[in-house]
């Protein structure tokens, strides 16, 4: 996995690509903690150019929701699609995330 911030107006935007899974997980943290650094409320995490989510990746994305959250801030995906956009939609993710762009249908 490879991850990129960058900060809008009123959001700061992660994108990331490649895939993620449980071996990307202290990868994923150090951008967690970058988030935490950025002196915005509001995060979008961009998933076009991420290729396969597994079980430990859905469970990451929901740390870092929870960590945004407990600084009084929101988090939202966008863009997901293919093998992707079914984890979230199988796993109901939109229940648990603002789904800016939708995820795929299965």
């Amino acid at each position: 996995m490879h991850a990129t911030v960058e900060t809008a107006d009123d959001a700061a935007v992660v994108y990331l690509d490649g895939r993620l899974t449980f071996a990307e997980n202290g990868a994923f943290r150090q951008v967690v903690e970058e988030l935490q650094q950025v002196d915005h409320s509001q995060v979008v995490i961009d998933l076009s150019r991420l290729d396969f989510i597994d079980s430990a990746g859905l469970g990451m994305l929901l740390v870092a929701r929870d960590l945004v959250a407990a600084h009084g801030g929101g988090v939202a995906l966008r863009h997901a699609a293919g093998q992707v956009g079914r984890m979230l939609h199988l796993a109901k993710f939109g229940d648990f995330f603002a789904m800016d762009g939708g995820c795929a249908q299965v």
